[in-house]
């Protein structure tokens, strides 16, 4: 696509960054930067952060929304994910609500590479005080994209 086929679309802020400062550095996603504040995003991009938005919200935890999230982040908050097979397990059924929760916000009329199809756990690694998933995400229109999720945990 071009700039043009970008220039009428409704946007989003984009609020969650990657953040690598280095090859030792342990990656995280940033919510504000002074210096890259701004930055507006659609297409898949748009897309996967509002993926990210529902798996970093646990369920029941907006007011007047209580199915909004999953249940990801409370199986980290109460120390459930020890090995990889529990956050595969844990992961595969966040993504029936999350799915579920991207669907019913959206429209006919919404483009296709702004709309949910599925997510894939690509790697689950289980490190001191985080776990790294890389994680795809795939659109209506075929488009996808992979992204690494560092998750703090307890340690």
């Amino acid at each position: 696509m071009s700039l043009q086929d970008y220039a009428r679309r409704p946007y989003d802020f984009l609020a969650l960054q990657d953040i690598s400062y280095g090859r030792d550095a342990k990656l995280r996603l940033e919510l504000f930067d002074a210096t890259t504040s701004g930055k507006i995003c659609v297409g898949t991009q748009k897309l996967v952060q509002r993926w990210l938005l529902e798996f970093f919200t646990e369920t029941g935890s907006l007011m007047g929304r209580p199915t909004r999230g999953c249940d990801f982040m409370l199986s980290v908050r109460q120390n459930l994910l020890r090995t990889a097979a529990d956050v595969r397990l844990t992961f595969a059924s966040s993504i029936t609500d999350i799915g579920r929760n991207l669907r019913e916000e959206e429209y006919e009329e919404m483009n296709a590479d702004e709309r949910f199809s599925s997510a894939e756990l690509l790697n689950v690694a289980i490190l001191a005080g985080y776990l790294n998933l890389s994680v795809k995400i795939n659109s209506l229109a075929g488009a996808s994209r992979a992204i690494i999720v560092p998750v703090a945990t307890l340690p």
